[in-house]
């Protein structure tokens, strides 16, 4: 796809020799720009995030694995601790995913996994044994 919609001009013609050119140029490169985004000929950024499987065995710091499973909904998380699961609820937060029951708190960021318990780290840095897919992130 072609996107050009600047054109040069001469001496006298009010082109780039004079201010009428330069005033012209500013606003003809403005106009071009916003057609071109509008016209989705200039690539945005393409924003992803890791698709995370429902069950993921993360690798673990100090040898350890850290199981957790996440409802289909992305509402709900568990950790097996202890041969127990401990279930956690969705909360927000600037990882992809937290989860949380006000002990334990689970953050998920793409292959990155790490537990906290009471604020302290008791499972990380942790990351996932196989490589995840990603996808475009829904607007």
């Amino acid at each position: 796809m072609q996107c050009g919609l600047l054109t040069k001009t001469g001496p006298g013609d009010g082109g780039a020799d004079s201010g009428e050119g330069l005033a012209r140029a500013g606003t003809t490169l403005g106009l071009a720009l916003i057609v071109a985004l509008v016209a989705g000929c200039v690539y945005v950024d393409d924003v992803r995030d890791t698709v995370l499987p429902a069950r993921i065995d993360y690798s673990c710091a100090g040898n350890k694995v850290l199981p957790v499973s996440r409802s289909p909904d992305q509402r709900n998380a568990a950790v097996l601790l202890d041969g127990k699961w401990v279930m956690l609820a969705r909360a927000d937060s600037a990882a992809q995913e937290k989860y949380t029951d006000g002990t334990y708190a689970l953050y998920l960021l793409g292959e990155r996994a790490m537990l906290e318990d009471r604020g302290r780290v008791v499972y990380g840095p942790c990351t996932s044994p196989v490589d995840l897919p990603t996808a475009r992130r829904s607007r």
